[in-house]
Formats: structure tokens, sequence, C-alpha cells
């Protein structure tokens, strides 16, 4: 402030300004402002022991007020570098950058005075605005973290765990700084992570035991590995890893013998072909050999797995069949006793074999189960199974005494069942037939037409008396024997079907067609 006295009678206007005292006059002071000194940037530096630290010098002590971070712009290198926090501290302004700057890097910084709390003096001297400055860089070479290993770790198949011989800093890089190949195929990196000397990659899928891999690394621009002080490691070449990864369990092949089965008879001298049915888990059969207890009958190498014995004599034998894998597992079947006996005399005797479980002209309310029984025995041997017939088809077996069979019946139907005993020396003898008719509690309507009828498994259906019941229901075709070949929904106001079941067997069939109260309507046909 500069200040001038003045005095006068009157007005200080007027005054004399002789500058002396003159009797009856008026002091007063005109007081001119001048304005605050502004301070002035000096240097920059980044000093050794804090190269994340960037202190800015001023002329003059500055008013602790501190401006956004955005104010200022660090260049490290030709990139910027965020800065983290911004203090003042006497002529100091203190940047924390994001990341520590390394020996050697070019930096420099600007600011850009903001509008809301730009740097200042208490007395409100405002710093004005720099472009670019060079900074001192005073970060000494920091010593380099070199690579030592890496290695696959059993616990964790899908890392790979890298070693420095330094501590490094939490500065993660891309994962596209690191190359790792699995059996020369490339195998991607999901992410990276850095904890004291371990760098630790999280691979896309897991190492299995035997596989070779190897780990390269990439220095990048932005985030290189590195330690505290800055030290930043060099890019390295493919480089081997260990891989701990434990040989898997070997699973046992499994074997089973599937022919002869068990209680098999043979008239010696005999011929027994012995058939075994082999796999592994996880790898292959090697070799199957067939024994007769103790005894090795034989071997094979390849499938089929399969071992003729031949001039086998009369007695009661135990096969087994032991598969050994290519890991060398073995695994041994279970036993198959099979009777080799005498020669039969000249003439067998035929076994005898009636049905036992209906009279002829039984009848049969559908739907039904219907067992069939027969009284089947053989006066110099022994029954193996007895099969049952309707006319000339085959309608299925039984292998052990009752001799009984069963299937399921839907519709109205007639059988003629007859049963074929067989004997141990292959000698049959056939029942006297047993007539069954199936028939249903009640008849139903005529309300389709079903054409042509033969036919050779295509053919149409007329709907329209069903039609007009305007509801859903279902179409099944079944055979004589209950075996349902086709079934589907027939849609409300459906009046026409056409279907095929070509691939079905030549025979006589129902078409059933029913609604959620029961049977609608039935119609027999018969496909060529």
């Amino acid at each position: 402030l500069a200040v001038t006295a003045k005095w006068g009678t009157t007005d200080p206007e007027t005054a004399a300004q002789n500058g002396k005292w003159q009797v009856g006059a008026m002091i007063y002071k005109e007081v001119v402002t001048q304005p605050a000194p502004v301070p002035v940037y000096s240097s920059s530096v980044i000093n050794a022991t804090t190269p994340a630290g960037l202190e800015i010098t001023y002329n003059l002590t500055l008013a602790n007020i501190v401006p956004s971070s955005s104010a200022f712009a660090v260049m490290v290198n030709s990139s910027s570098r965020a800065v983290s926090s911004v203090a003042v501290s006497g002529t100091k302004v203190l940047l924390t950058l994001a990341s520590p700057v390394a020996n050697g890097d070019a930096v420099t910084v600007a600011y850009t005075k903001p509008s809301t709390n730009p740097l200042q003096t208490a007395s409100g001297g405002q710093a004005d605005s720099f472009t670019a400055r060079s900074v001192t860089n005073n970060v000494a070479a920091a010593v380099l973290p070199v690579y030592v290993s890496s290695v696959i770790n059993e616990a964790e198949p899908a890392r790979l765990e890298m070693t420095y011989n330094l501590s490094l800093a939490n500065v993660v890089p891309a994962s596209s700084s690191f190359a790792v190949s699995v059996n020369s195929s490339s195998r991607a990196v999901s992410s990276v992570a850095v904890s004291g000397t371990k760098v630790l990659l999280t691979l896309a899928s897991p190492i299995a035991y035997g596989d070779a891999i190897t780990v390269a690394y990439t220095k990048p621009s932005a985030n290189p590995l590195q330690t505290t002080a800055g030290g930043q490691a060099v890019s390295f070449a493919a480089q081997p890893v260990v891989n701990n990864r434990s040989a898997p369990v070997n699973q046992p092949p499994s074997v089973t013998i599937s022919s002869p089965t068990k209680g098999v008879a043979f008239i010696a001298p005999a011929t027994v072909t012995i058939d075994a049915t082999a796999s592994d888990p996880d790898g292959t059969v090697s070799k199957v050999e067939f024994y007769n207890g103790t005894v090795k009958l034989g071997e094979k190498t390849s499938a089929p797995w399969s071992f003729t014995w031949k001039e086998v004599q009369a007695g009661t034998y135990s096969l087994t069949a032991a598969a050994t894998d290519n890991s060398n597992s073995r695994k041994v079947s279970a036993e198959v006793n099979v009777v080799v006996e005498k020669a039969a005399p000249a003439v067998n005797q035929l076994p005898s074999v009636a049905i036992s479980s209906h009279k002829d002209s039984d009848t049969i309310v559908a739907p039904a189960t219907i067992t069939l029984t027969a009284h089947a025995t053989d006066s110099d041997g022994s029954i193996i199974k007895v099969e049952y017939f309707n006319g000339q088809e085959k309608i299925g077996e039984s292998l052990a005494h009752p001799w009984s069979f069963s299937f399921e019946c839907q519709e109205p139907v007639t059988f003629e069942i007859t049963a074929k005993a067989s004997d141990n020396h292959s000698a049959t003898a056939t029942s006297a037939p047993v007539k069954i008719s199936v028939i249903l509690k009640r008849e139903y309507p005529d309300l389709i037409n079903l054409y042509p009828n033969p036919n050779n498994g295509h053919f149409t259906v007329d709907m329209n008396a069903i039609a007009e019941y305007n509801e859903e229901s279902t179409l099944a075709i079944v055979s004589l024997t209950g075996k349902t070949v086709y079934k589907d929904v027939v849609s409300p106001g459906e009046a026409t079907r056409q279907i095929d079941i070509t691939n079905s067997l030549s025979g006589n069939y129902i078409l059933i067609i029913t609604s959620r109260d029961g049977i609608l309507t039935t119609r027999k046909f018969i496909k060529n």
C-alpha cells in the first residue's frame, strides 16, 4: 500500500500542498492498492527415494489451497501418466503419480489454472498456467528383476506360476504380454496376478499330465513387470515350464464271457468256443486270456476276443477270461460253468410238453396280462427252453422252470398257442394248440373308414364321424401281441389321417381311437 498525507483548510482537493503545515489544516490519507505478488514456477524434480512423487517448486510460499489433479498433465516418455493426488506444502506442489517413474524416463509437467482452487499465495496471488516443462529425473537405475523358473502344480492345474529373483510391485501387465504354449499349441491366459516374487497366470483350461509347456514374456509399454524401485523385467523368449501334474490313476478293464452261458451243456468230445466282451474306460485292451480254472487255454491280442477249445472231454469246467489293458491293469471275469456230457445214446428221446396254464377255448376279457405256463419234461436229458407261438409266430420263450411267459393284450383277438420244448440234445417237441379268445367288455361303434385293407403300411383313415365330436383323441395301432407300433394325437375336428408303418412287421393289427372317456372305436387291418 502507498500512503500520501495531504492537508488543507477546507477541501483536500483545494488545499495548498506545499509540504508545510498550515493552521487549521485537515489531515487525510489517500490509499493506492498495489496487486499481490504472483508465484512463479521455478522447477520440477522426481527424487530417487520417491519415484512416484513429482515435486514442483515455486518462488513464493503457497496457501494450502489444493487444485484438482486434472489441473496437471504429466507425460512420461511421451505417454500420459495419471496424477493420483495433489498436495501443497510451502513453496512445493507435490504430485503423486499412478505408477513410479523409472531411471532414464523423460518426464514433463504442465499446469492449467482451474477456475476453482487455483495455486495461490496467502495474499491471493494466483500462479499462471504453464505448458509442458521438463522434470529432473533423479531416479537411480534400479536393479532389474530376473526370471528364474515356472511351474504348474498338481493342486492348481490351470495356474502357471512364474518366479523372479526379486519381489515385484503390484503392477499387473495385460495378459497379452504372456505367451503360453501347450504341446506346441497356444493356450490363452485368462488373468494375471502379481504376488511377491511370483507372477500367477490363470490359463483358459487346465494342464494335463505329460503336457509340454513353455511361457514367454514381452515387456509392454504400459504396466510392465517391475520392482517397487522401478526396475523393469526384460522380455524373454519361450522357456520350459515344469509340469508337476501327477499321472492319472489307471482304471482297470472290464471283461465278461458272453458265450457259452452258464449251464450250457456240450457232448464229448466237444468244441467249446469261448467269446468274451472286453473294454477299458481310459485306454485300450491289449490282450484277453482264457482259462479253465487256473489252467490257461489260450489268449487273443486283438478283437474279437474269442478262443476255440477243442476235444473237450466229459466233465464240468469253470471258464474265465482275463483282460489286460495298455497300462498292464488286469481284470478277471466271473466264472461260467459248463458241462460236457458223455455222448448220448444213439437215439435221443424227444421231450414232452403241454400247455398247463389254459384250456382250449378259454376266454379272457381285455385289457389283460396273459401268462402262459407249460409242463415240459425230458426222459433222457434236460429241458433247456420252452418257446411259445401264436400260429407260426414266435411270441416269447422261457429258459427256466416253471417255463412261464407273460404278455399284455389290449384288444379283442383269438390266439392259437403252442409250446415248443427243446432238450439238452437240441431235440424238440410241440404241444397241442390251445385257443384263447380275448374279448372286450363292450363293442365299439364303427366310426372310421380305413383303406386300403390289406395294405403295405401306407393307408388312409377317414374319421368324419369322430371329427363331429370336436375334441382331442388319440390314435394308436397295436399288433395282436399287444405291441404298440404307432401312437399320435388326433386334433379336434381332424377328419383324415395318412398313416405310415411300413417299417413294422407284416401281420394283423388293430387301430384304436380313444378319448378322455375311453375307447371310441376300433378297426382291424392286415399289413402285407
